[in-house]
């Protein structure tokens, strides 16, 4: 009992850590801006709830009940039997864009430590207009003192240092393919922490999830509170939240807000089918799927809070509004939170906290995507599961060598920012391929009796209409993001389902295999049974109230 309840415990830290990731800093808060805070919180929440759990539950149910990973549950039919290759393609993508994002966000840990910090002064990197708004009055006056008229005001974000450093010094815009050695030594750095936290499997992962899971939480908890404090957040609080719902009114799609909770919770990715292959047959998936997106949720609105009250001192400072600076062509994580965090009291410290939890959100969906692949390599070659901490060493240093050339600017801009503006697309469409697949294809009923006979409870008929519901607004999001072309490649896919599926698809060991059939059969004459009784309590019926009105005539 003991150990069943330890490894649930590990089973729900490791669904949180893949769920929280660089997604709640980077896109989500910047979404979340520009179509209104205080109506995109209520909808992400409503989003997760009825969406997010019927989608997560789904995937863990379909990877237990199996004890398949993501490249044996897709051969339920010869159709999808290649989408599980894809799939795992998809995550080393994923992986080496994670981690390249990560390094960055690990040299500006790093770098935030020196005195002065680099990114706030002008270096050998800048050009004579380097920080010119501080330096020169008529600049500040025009640009700022609400006249606004000069037409070097809307260029003037190109002189600040912290859009320099980044620009010049680190992706080099002049020397497209010079890579800056710093970049390296942060991919090292976290190359070494990932090896610590999956050279031993489970027994060092199991550690590392309790750091990964809670550290994000707690520092943002940190950072939220020192906004808090921070001079101007009487005055801009209320129109940073969006009180009066005019930007929501305006810009609001539900298709982004269920676009960016399918791709933060990992669903169509193939991750979670992998992580739950490993999970004991009868773990309460459910609960446990509950409790990590309740989690996510609150970390979500923590992450969009936080951001939108960061951004009160510097309108404060500049007598502006709050989304002025959510709305200069610069990096979020890179160029404008540094400026943002630049006019905190105190600002070294939130400085180091604020990305010390990036780096760490950034190391959580690392670990769990590179443990996740070790895992599927190693069930389909022994000696690879004979030598974990060896082949975790070779693939740490696979992945910092393959890494470097995307540190450069030609690199961050061909495989990070196309990648970027792709990825929730395809994650979308698989997560609605599985809908299609396991719910309308292989049937909800039969699904929902597999469940039945996996955790001895029958999923509740809300559970099956949120099921359903969930793969009609997966359709429609799709739908609202891709061309007619593919649309026209969606209706191809659903009329796909006269393929008959794989009829051994279902529990490996045969003793499981042979339970399920035979609950089929009871579950069947039981269905008959009743149909029986119903039919004879209703003949029943109908001659007694034959005798009523015999005795009354």
């Amino acid at each position: 009992m003991e150990n069943t309840q330890k490894y649930r415990r590990l089973n729900i830290l490791i669904l949180l850590c893949q769920c929280i990731g660089i997604t709640n800093i980077s896109t989500i808060p910047n979404v979340s801006f520009s179509e209104g805070i205080l109506g995109c919180i209520i909808f992400f929440t409503l989003t997760y709830i009825f969406l997010g759990i019927p989608l997560l539950y789904m995937e863990t149910v379909i990877s237990q009940f199996t004890n398949r990973d993501c490249i044996d549950v897709w051969k339920i039919n010869r159709c999808t039997s290649h989408v599980g290759y894809i799939l795992i393609v998809w995550q080393v993508l994923i992986l080496l864009y994670n981690h390249t994002v990560t390094s960055f966000l690990m040299h500006y840990l790093l770098i935030s430590f020196e005195s002065p910090v680099p990114f706030y002064t002008c270096g050998p990197w800048s050009n004579r207009q380097c920080n010119i708004f501080y330096r020169n009055y008529t600049v500040n006056k025009n640009c700022i003192g609400k006249q606004h008229g000069a037409p070097y005001c809307e260029g003037l974000y190109s002189t600040y240092p912290e859009y320099q450093y980044w620009r010049f010094n680190l992706v080099k815009l002049d020397e497209k393919h010079q890579i800056a050695w710093k970049i390296c030594l942060a991919s090292g750095v976290i190359c070494i922490l990932i090896y610590l936290s999956c050279f031993k499997r489970e027994r060092s992962l199991k550690w590392a999830t309790y750091f990964l899971a809670i550290y994000p939480i707690a520092a943002y908890s940190v950072v939220l509170t020192g906004s808090l404090l921070q001079k101007g957040i009487v005055f801009k609080f209320t129109e940073a939240l969006d009180f009066d719902f005019n930007e929501f009114s305006k810009k609001f799609r539900i298709s982004n807000i269920v676009q960016r909770v399918v791709y933060n919770l990992g669903i169509g990715s193939g991750v979670t089918l992998n992580l739950s292959a490993n999970s004991p047959f009868r773990t309460p998936c459910l609960s446990n799927s509950v409790i990590c997106v309740v989690i996510c949720t609150l970390f979500t609105i923590l992450t969009i809070l936080t951001t939108a009250l960061m951004t009160c001192p510097y309108a404060f400072v500049f007598d502006d509004k709050p989304e002025t600076i959510m709305k200069i062509r610069m990096s979020f994580l890179f160029e404008k939170v540094p400026r943002m965090l630049y006019h905190y009291e105190r600002n070294s410290f939130y400085l180091i906290t604020t990305y010390s939890c990036y780096t760490v959100l950034g190391l959580c969906t690392d670990v769990m995507v590179f443990y996740n692949l070790l895992d599927v390599a190693a069930k389909r070659n022994d000696k690879i599961a004979k030598y974990p901490g060896l082949t975790c060493f070779c693939g740490n240093l696979v992945l910092f060598l393959i890494t470097i050339p995307f540190f450069s600017y030609f690199g961050i801009n061909i495989f990070t920012v196309s990648f970027r503006r792709h990825v929730i697309t395809f994650t979308i469409f698989i997560a609605m391929l599985e809908c299609i697949v396991f719910l309308t294809w292989y049937g909800v009923q039969r699904f929902s009796e597999d469940v039945h006979f996996m955790l001895g409870v029958q999923p509740q008929f809300c559970i099956k209409t949120a099921w359903i519901l969930s793969s009609l607004l997966l359709g429609y999001s799709f739908c609202r993001e891709l061309d007619h072309h593919l649309r026209m490649n969606t209706q191809l896919i659903y009329g796909s389902y006269t393929v008959s599926l794989d009829p051994t698809w279902g529990p490996k060991t045969e003793v499981l295999q042979r339970s399920r059939a035979m609950f089929s059969v009871q579950a069947m004459t039981k269905e008959y049974m009743y149909r029986q009784y119903h039919l004879k309590a209703g003949i029943l019926s109908r001659q007694r109230e034959s005798n009523v009105r015999n005795s009354f005539n």
